[in-house]
């Protein structure tokens, strides 16, 4: 038997919308904030935090503020960085001890339907089951999913195999993925070894992307090395704006 824990009271993408808010503000951020941000009631964000807080997304008492981690998270949900954003929800389910015991539980490795592995999380969970815990269960699956830590085979849900020791790490995904936007180290002979980026085949803000005759364009910029991530972040709203003529991010 799993040790209890608390479960989100909305969908991923609402929980994700509100992990984002929290990155946009890290310090303080009221819930009349994250309301505007998110466009949600502050009672239906309020509801998410003691999940977030079990997973290492916010901390804080009565102030609940974002964490490194959370921040990280965020970001790379923002601009749909998947493999990083993977990465960020698996370190945060892995932080729950209660999460991962219930990864090892035995029903779960052998593989469960979603109804089963949903009344399953019911059970084990501090909440009893209504309509709000039924969509936290399906949310938990959802970020279970998207961290790699539970795959889908046919009909049933699995605990992922766990990686063989000498199986190498993917490599970590670049801040410059983003858009279509592929980080490329210099070669190693050159003088210059700032990481050069590559914008391969993103079409002009209008153009079909249905058509295979469609003009693409390249785009070549030297991004700058810095580890503040609101850096990459002003250059990648700005190619967003002006070169995809995409709204602003709000």
């Amino acid at each position: 038997m799993t040790d209890s824990f608390h479960l989100p009271k909305i969908s991923l993408e609402g929980l994700e919308k509100i992990i984002i808010a929290y990155s946009h503000v890290p310090d303080n951020p009221t819930l009349d904030i994250l309301a505007r941000l998110t466009k949600m009631g502050s009672a239906a964000i309020s509801r998410n935090n003691k999940f977030l807080m079990d997973i290492g997304i916010i901390a804080g008492a009565a102030d609940k503020t974002v964490t490194p981690l959370g921040q990280k998270l965020g970001h790379a949900l923002e601009y749909a960085m998947g493999a990083d954003a993977q990465a960020y929800w698996r370190e945060a389910v892995a932080s729950n001890a209660a999460l991962m015991a219930l990864m090892a539980t035995e029903h779960l490795q052998r593989g469960m339907s979603e109804k089963d592995l949903s009344a399953h999380i019911l059970d084990v969970s501090v909440h009893k089951k209504h309509a709000h815990t039924q969509t936290g269960a399906r949310c938990l699956i959802d970020i279970l999913l998207e961290s790699g830590l539970l795959v889908q085979d046919k009909d049933k849900l699995a605990a992922a195999p766990a990686k063989s020791p000498d199986q190498p790490e993917p490599a970590a995904q670049d801040h410059g993925q983003i858009f279509g936007l592929q980080a490329e180290d210099s070669a190693p002979d050159t003088k210059d070894t700032t990481p050069q980026a590559a914008l391969i085949g993103v079409p002009i803000a209008g153009q079909n992307t249905i058509r295979p005759d469609m003009p693409a364009i390249t785009l070549n910029l030297t991004l700058p090395e810095t580890e503040d991530l609101t850096v990459y972040e002003k250059i990648f709203r700005a190619l967003r704006e002006n070169l995809l003529g995409l709204p602003p991010v709000p």
